[in-house]
């Protein structure tokens, strides 16, 4: 049995890769079907032509693939890069917390650290400043001056009687002044006591702040981000649509894009995009986060 050239044409065909090679082929037969066409062999011609049409279908069904194929890739290309941002944006925002929270910890060490000395330094400021025996009252300076006459009158038993009064008088003074000092010691570290309390509490209000305002500014990002890729992800659908109804050869509504603008604009996505990933993650760039107005008064509440 004698093989057909023109089946092994197409059989040939459909194991080549390139356009080019099946377009020189169809263009071959095309020139086949002519001859016998001329020749009055019109079955033959016909047998030709239904096998260029054969090879147009498997060609445009195979463009169709590879379009398909491309712009699943570019699809995937999006999600990936989005994922990987994300995963960035993420991570970056991690370390930031984690310096604020240090931050905040060395800030508030250092406040009660400080507070502490102040405490100290003000308990043995009063100790010093307040006598442990009381300044002699009117009373005491008057029995002084009574016993001193009566010693230069040489009256010693009613100069000793006095003398009793006056220790009695010191040592019941004494008790009283203890309690006194004590109480106005404490009384002054009670008031220091209430004024770092509100110290610590403004302390921890700019903490809570600070705070608020860095997930303000990552839920502002992370909404830029999202955005950023969802007009990415509409611009792509816009373009594989209009790819899609231009290989269909469908009507196009709007400025008749051409397939060369339509590759462009898809590679254009890709190129215009500024993704966190291209930005380095350096130490500097978290120091300036360190720099925002929540964060400074930390050390100064």
């Amino acid at each position: 049995m004698e093989s057909d050239p023109v089946k092994e044409e197409v059989v040939v065909a459909q194991s080549v890769v390139g356009d080019d090679e099946i377009e020189e082929l169809i263009k071959n037969l095309e020139e086949q079907c002519k001859i016998n066409e001329k020749s009055g062999n019109f079955l033959e011609a016909d047998k030709i032509y239904q096998r260029i049409l054969e090879l147009k279908k498997q060609g445009q069904q195979k463009k169709r693939e590879i379009l398909i194929a491309r712009q699943k890739n570019e699809a995937s290309d999006i999600e990936t890069a989005y994922q990987e941002e994300l995963k960035l944006h993420n991570a970056q925002w991690q370390e930031k917390l984690t310096l604020f929270k240090q931050s905040c910890k060395d800030a508030e060490d250092q406040l009660i650290k400080k507070q502490q000395n102040e405490s100290e330094t003000n308990k043995l400021s009063l100790e010093e400043s307040l006598p442990i025996i009381p300044k002699h009252s009117p009373e005491l300076l008057n029995l002084k001056r009574i016993q001193d006459t009566l010693v230069r009158n040489k009256e010693y038993k009613e100069a000793h009687y006095v003398q009793q009064q006056m220790i009695e008088l010191e040592e019941k003074l004494k008790q009283t002044w203890g309690i006194d000092r004590d109480a106005k010691i404490q009384q002054n570290l009670a008031q220091l006591a209430k004024r770092q309390e509100n110290e610590m509490a403004s302390f921890k209000q700019k903490i809570l702040s600070g705070a608020e305002e860095l997930k303000k500014m990552r839920s502002a990002e992370y909404e830029s981000l999202l955005k950023k890729y969802q007009n990415l992800r509409k611009e792509l659908v816009i373009t594989h649509k209009l790819e899609q109804n231009r290989f269909e050869g469908k009507h196009t509504t709007g400025c008749g894009t051409t397939r060369i603008d339509l590759n462009q604009s898809s590679r254009a996505i890709f190129n215009l995009r500024t993704p966190m990933s291209s930005r380095p993650a350096t130490a500097a760039g978290d120091r300036s986060m360190m720099g925002s107005s929540s964060l400074k008064n930390l050390s100064s509440p």
